[in-house]
């Protein structure tokens, strides 16, 4: 969630999205949301008074420098400083993106069939395994939502 939109006063607006697109973004890098290893208040208060999370320059070597750029333009704190979708959608990581079905088909492409990761973690009890079950759905939808986003973004 935005800072502002934890905060009186500013509420939500469409900065608030170009947050949580940037946040979803990172999700998809790390492959867990900010902050995940706290419980939910922790995460709320850490929101609005830490500095933003981000993607490192020198440990995420992975990631292309617009992708870095990109994330970072939509984590800004202050939502004034983010920028409007159309000025994101300029942005080269947009420019230069390849098409939004090649990407989700390489995005999958290697992914073990879902079995099989949880059975790799060797879950014992029935309720660790709907809470792998319920993650990995978690994700898969945020991987779906992304791919809209980015198809909304390129139509």
């Amino acid at each position: 969630m935005a800072p502002e939109v934890l905060q009186p006063g500013s509420g939500y607006n469409s900065k608030a999205d170009i947050w949580s697109f940037g946040i979803t973004a990172l999700e998809l890098a790390h492959g867990h949301a900010p902050f995940s290893k706290y419980p939910p208040m922790k995460v709320l208060l850490m929101t609005i008074q830490n500095a933003p999370p981000g993607l490192d320059y020198d440990r995420d070597k992975k990631f292309s420098k617009s992708f870095k750029e990109m994330v970072a333009m939509c984590l800004v704190k202050d939502q004034t400083k983010r920028p409007t979708v159309e000025k994101l959608l300029k942005h080269s990581f947009f420019k230069h993106a390849k098409s939004p079905e090649l990407s989700v088909k390489k995005l999958f492409a290697d992914l073990p069939p879902l079995w099989n990761r949880v059975k790799a973690l060797q879950v014992s009890d029935h309720n660790a395994t709907l809470r792998v079950l319920r993650h990995v759905s978690i994700v898969f939808v945020q991987c779906f939502s992304f791919y809209h986003r980015l198809k909304m973004l390129h139509s």
